[in-house]
């Protein structure tokens, strides 16, 4: 291979020195050459050691081989980087003699004696594939189809099917086609037990790319199908696996008939199974010689056909139409008939005919059966998840049949089913001592042979799969009744017939059926919160709305019979852990529910069969638990903090049971070694304070748990070197402890729980978790309790300002709203225990956040500084100093809006409050934000405008009256600036909305200005008239509105828009406001928005469906009807009237949404 300067004394450069690159270059060539020369030499000595008599060489040959293969195909890759267009095995600097004896001596190796060396060959092959070009490729692919199909080699067959399986897999996709060619006309002319594998791979990669593949779909699928009859069950199962692969990429047509041919072979083989099929045999009269002989064939052709046709199902159930499941489930319900499902409990089964038909069922028989019973099951499994609307009119039966199959166990007595249904006595079915209901299990020990537990198994999995498809709405799952016991007319619906089955003997279906009901509660309660159904508790009753509704009563049909059958798996003997996780689970699932739990004896029992949890102790008495026990202890703790935290039990009933069995035991979980346990613990001790004050629990008792919970707590939170989940759930649990049960607390030990998180607060890894500790406490001490946080305010404050200007913004976040909460702790402003000096440090480095570039912030430190400024009027002149000029020049930001505006205003208006300011200077610093040489926004005008009527609404009446007439004098005046005429007029609006005009005598005045103003040729200034005279109008209607109404009709075109656009802006203050005063003034309002609705202006239109949908949401009563009356009235413009009718409707829904 030339080098890139070889190439360049080829290109003919004439700036190359040709005498000494000719030289360069040939000698480049020679070592090249030589290069390749020893990689020859080199393969040749590693072929002849493939050929050495001991094993061991020849291993080292063909693994060195490999490594070889892989270096050489990865510098040819590396060599030629654009090469991948020309295929994969382009590059190949192999000469082909070479690749010849190469893949001959790999596929020799196949065979070799040694399992090792076949192992590495296999592997060799696949890195061989990509290596050597396309010849090659064909020639292992015909070698090896010979290999695999060749009769005298069978011994070997399997490791030459592992190496096609490895050809299929490998080879490049651009030799697909290739390969297909190759293999699909000798597979289908030679299929049989091995090669039908390799068709299933073939067809899994190029079944739909390769047309040699596609075109021989057909052949291939009447072969595989022939193979369904073949004496040999290892070659049903494998044509049976080919099928379902082929069934993905066939045409509609082909699967048509596919699934034609195996129904029709399915009924002419078989009539069922059981009783049931020999009741239909001989009314069939299949009773002729010929056919009892070959029943043993047509057993296999049945089970092999029932298979396949479940294989195809689960491959492209999606694909099958009505018809083909209409004939499909009745075919299977005949191998599934519930009159064949027998259990051990069953009394009245003829024992002679029982006995008869043992002497003719044979061990291969009744194996068979279950088989095809499972194989079925599994069918209705994959037809109801994969097609639910088709498979729905024959849901029914399936669910009878699974019912029925889940409790099939005849060769065991359980010794404690009575015939009753889930109703009041389902609770009663568990009244037997576990320790009797698997004493036998020991007796059945040497049944290994007993199998019947794998139909239980797919029953309950189809029955899961109809939980599932009904989880939207399960209603019928817990109302709807079958018959599931042989000559018995009780009936029992689906979850009740769960709940009856939790003590399956054998693990794998217990655990199967309690997840079951897991799921079918868990979608019940979402199916509840989203309205489907109801759930209502025995104690609880449903609401006259909920009346049409369906009503499902867990409290008083179910729930006690969850916790039993609960109970007795977690107390059982042979209970496993799977079975114990599982009946946590649904426990846990059922705390959502209405009544929860239950009552005082249901808590009771649930915390102590807990409390035998978390108590494993060893035989010598020490503590001790093996990593499942620390699962289950992990899934307890997750129960019980369940309990505690939901509102559907009684809070005495849950206090009373939690002090005298739990308590204890839970403060020593805090002690375990799992750092999962630990964290759940303090999590579940995080839930203990409020519950016992919710509990009205005496001091005696409080001061105990406090006790308890304080011992448990302190170590954990002391600690340093622990897991990072354990430091903040003992931070959680502290500020829950202190914040709800400090009254039971002594000074020192909350003086030492403070110092502790005040450690956690100047740690990088658990600052923020200590900030949150401090928000809780101190949202505590601000609520009006006792609690006195004076001892660390002063370090807490000087923390939290140094967290101030760290650059992350998630740790400022919780800074600032942590601040916010401890300053609201602060005492009187005589208080000598804080240092005022703080507060300098703390409103500097709030005023560097009051910026627009983050609002949120800005809000934050905002409300903050309010906080600081209403703890301490004596920070003033502080607040002044670091906060107004942020403030100022805030205000006038056009992005200002929502909460960062209302803390804007809440600090200015405490500003003046607190005489950190003069009215009048602060009025003038905000009038002076508008630049009267460059134009604001609108928006920021209107902020403006709200900041000063703000602060003016607070200040003295007679300041008041002063400013509001030289406003309305300046906007009289015409001032030749219309920035400052639309300030004012926004003023007057603000201060109109927040007092009374009529009280400072300057209404009139202000109705003859906005008047005025409509005639401005200022469309801005219009505008802003018009929001003045609605948002004034919101502080005086009586005054306002009914010159609005009589304007509103004598106008028409612009000025009308105006007048309904300044009736929008006082229904929306109104609704604002919550004010009521509206309400008695609709009735005048409607008859003029109706009248309007069918106005030729689309804008006036579009104003009143404003109006009208804002209405609605202040008195849905009153407008409803109208836009009903409005939306069938018939008139030449009812299109413009309903178009108005439907924009007032969606504003309705957007402002109820708001």
């Amino acid at each position: 291979m030339l080098s890139r300067r070889a190439n360049n004394i080829h290109s003919g450069d004439p700036f190359v020195d040709k005498t000494k690159d000719n030289k360069l270059a040939c000698q480049e060539c020679c070592f090249v050459a030589r290069e390749n020369m020893a990689g020859q030499h080199a393969f040749n000595d590693l072929l002849k050691k493939t050929e050495h008599y001991d094993k061991d060489e020849r291993y080292m040959a063909i693994s060195d081989l490999c490594e070889v293969l892989k270096r050489n195909a990865a510098q040819s890759e590396s060599a030629s980087p654009g090469a991948g267009s020309k295929g994969p095995n382009s590059n190949s600097s192999l000469d082909p003699q070479t690749e010849r004896r190469i893949c001959s001596a790999v596929l020799n190796l196949l065979d070799d004696s040694s399992n090792d060396v076949q192992t590495v060959a296999v592997k060799t092959l696949s890195v061989l594939l990509i290596t050597v070009k396309e010849e090659q490729v064909r020639e292992i692919a015909d070698r090896l189809c010979t290999l695999v199909l060749d009769q005298n080699k069978s011994d070997l067959r399997d490791v030459y099917a592992i190496g096609l399986k490895t050809l299929v897999e490998t080879v490049p996709s651009s030799m697909g086609n290739i390969v297909s060619h190759c293999l699909v006309n000798r597979l289908v002319e030679g299929i049989h037990s091995n090669s039908a594998t390799k068709s299933s791979d073939l067809l899994t990669r190029f079944g739909s790319s390769s047309e040699s593949v596609t075109a021989q779909h057909e052949p291939l699928l009447n072969v595989t199908l022939s193979q369904l009859a073949s004496p040999r069950p290892i070659v049903r199962k494998r044509a049976g696996t080919t099928i379902g692969v082929l069934a993905t990429v066939i045409s509609d047509n082909l699967l048509h008939r596919l699934v034609e041919r195996i129904l029709d072979q399915i009924d002419q083989v078989s009539d069922g199974l059981g009783k049931s099929g020999k009741k239909r045999a001989k009314k069939a009269k299949k009773t002729d010689d010929k056919t009892l002989a070959a029943s043993d064939l047509r057993s296999a052709d049945t089970r092999s056909l029932i298979r396949t046709m479940c294989t195809v199902s689960g491959s492209v159930g999606q694909r099958l139409n009505q018809g083909h499941i209409d004939r499909i489930v009745p075919i299977f319900l005949r191998f599934c008939d519930p009159g064949d499902a027998v259990s051990g409990d069953d009394e009245d089964i003829d024992s002679d005919e029982e006995m008869n038909d043992a002497e003719e069922d044979s061990e291969g028989m009744a194996q068979m059966q279950i088989e095809l019973r499972e194989s079925c099951f599994a069918g209705f499994e994959s037809f109801v998840l994969r097609c639910p609307t088709l498979i729905r009119p024959h849901l029914a039966h399936i669910v009878h049949s699974a019912l029925a199959y889940m409790r099939f166990d005849p060769n065991y007595s359980y010794g404690d089913e009575d015939a009753s249904s889930d109703g009041d006595d389902d609770s009663e079915d568990y009244g037997e001592s576990e320790d009797e209901e698997y004493e036998d299990d020991d007796d059945m020990s040497d049944e290994d042979d007993d199998e019947n537990w794998k139909v239980r198994r797919s029953a309950i999995r189809t029955l899961t799969a109809v939980v599932e498809a009904s989880k939207h709405d399960p209603s019928s799952l817990w109302l709807d009744q079958y018959v599931w016991r042989k000559n018995s007319d009780d009936k029992i619906t689906v979850s009740g017939a769960l709940v009856n089955r939790f003590k399956e003997r054998e693990e794998n279906c217990r655990v199967d059926i309690i997840e079951c009901f897991t799921r079918l509660l868990s979608y019940t309660v979402s199916a509840a919160s989203s309205g489907v159904l109801v759930l209502a508790s025995g104690d609880s009753m449903v609401d006259d709305d909920a009346q049409g509704t369906v009503q499902v009563d867990l409290r008083t049909n179910v729930s006690a019979a969850i916790v039993g059958a609960s109970m007795k798996q977690l107390s059982g003997k042979k209970s496993g852990d799977r079975s114990k996780s599982s009946a946590i689970a649904l426990l846990s699932t059922l705390c959502l529910a209405p009544g929860g739990i239950g009552g005082a004896d249901q808590i009771k029992s649930v915390f102590t069969h807990v409390k035998s949890i978390l108590e494993v102790e060893d035989d010598a008495g020490n503590k001790h638990a093996s990593s499942n026990g620390k699962s289950l202890k992990l899934e307890a703790l997750c129960l019980v903090r369940n309990m505690l935290s939901s509102h559907k039990h009684n809070a005495t009933d849950m206090k009373n049971a939690l002090l005298s069995i739990l308590l204890s035991e839970l403060c020593k979980s805090v002690r375990e070694d799992w750092y999962k346990v630990i964290s759940e613990a303090l999590r579940t001790l995080i839930e203990v304070p409020p519950l016992v004050v919710a509990g009205s629990t005496s001091k005696e008792d409080l001061d105990q748990v406090a006790s308890s919970l304080y011992g448990a707590i302190e170590p954990r939170l002391a600690e340093h070197d622990i897991d990072q989940e354990i430091k903040e759930c003992a931070l959680s649990a502290a500020a829950s402890l202190v914040s709800v049960l400090h009254g039971s607390l002594t000074d020192d030990q909350k003086k030492k729980l403070f110092e502790m998180v005040l450690e956690r607060l100047k740690n990088e890894s658990t600052r923020i978790a200590a900030i949150k500790t401090l928000s809780t406490i101190g949202a505590a001490a601000h609520s009006g309790s006792d609690l006195d946080m004076s001892t660390i305010l002063n370090q807490t404050l000087e923390e939290l300002a140094v967290l101030l200007r760290q650059q992350n913004r998630g740790l400022k976040q919780c800074a600032l709203e942590c601040l916010d909460t401890m300053v609201l702790c602060l005492g009187s402003n005589g208080d000598s225990s804080m240092d005022e000096g703080i507060f300098g440090s703390v409103l500097k480095d709030l005023g560097d956040i009051v910026t627009d570039a983050d609002l949120h912030l800005c809000h934050l430190s905002l409300s903050a500084s309010n906080s600081i400024l209403k703890a301490r009027s004596s920070t003033g002149a502080l607040v002044k100093s670091h906060i107004l000029p942020a403030a100022l020049t805030l205000s006038k930001s056009p992005l200002l809006q929502d909460p960062a505006l209302s803390s804007l205003l809440s600090l200015l208006e405490e500003m003046i409050v607190s005489k950190a300011v003069t009215f009048e200077k602060l009025r003038d610093a905000l009038v002076n934000q508008v630049d009267m040489k460059s134009k604001r926004s609108k928006v920021a005008i209107s902020n403006l405008a709200e900041c000063i009527a703000t602060i003016a609404a607070v200040a003295t009446t007679s300041k008041q009256k002063t400013y509001l007439k030289s406003t309305i004098s300046a906007i009289k005046a015409g001032d030749e600036n219309a920035q400052a005429t639309q300030l004012n007029l926004l003023v007057s609006g603000d201060f109109g909305r927040k007092v009374d005009l009529n009280s400072i005598g300057i209404a009139n005045d202000a109705k003859g200005v906005y008047d005025k103003s409509f005639e401005s040729s200022n469309e801005d200034i219009k505008h802003s008239a018009a929001l003045a005279l609605g948002r004034a109008a919101a502080g005086s209607i009586d005054t306002f509105l009914p010159g609005m109404l009589s304007a509103l009709e004598e106008s028409s075109g612009k000025k009308q828009y105006l007048l309904l656009s300044s009736l929008r802006e006082l229904i929306h203050c109104c609704r604002e406001k919550n004010q009521g005063e509206l309400s008695r003034s609709i009735s005048v309002i409607l008859p003029h928005l109706e009248k309007n609705c069918e106005n030729d202006e689309e804008g006036v239109r579009s104003m009143v469906a404003e109006c009208l949908g804002s209405l609605a949401c202040l008195d849905p009563d009153t407008v409803l009807p109208l836009l009903q009356k409005l939306a069938t009235k018939d008139s030449d413009k009812k299109a413009i009237i309903r178009w108005t009718v439907g924009s007032a409707v969606k504003f309705a829904i957007g402002g109820q949404i708001e």
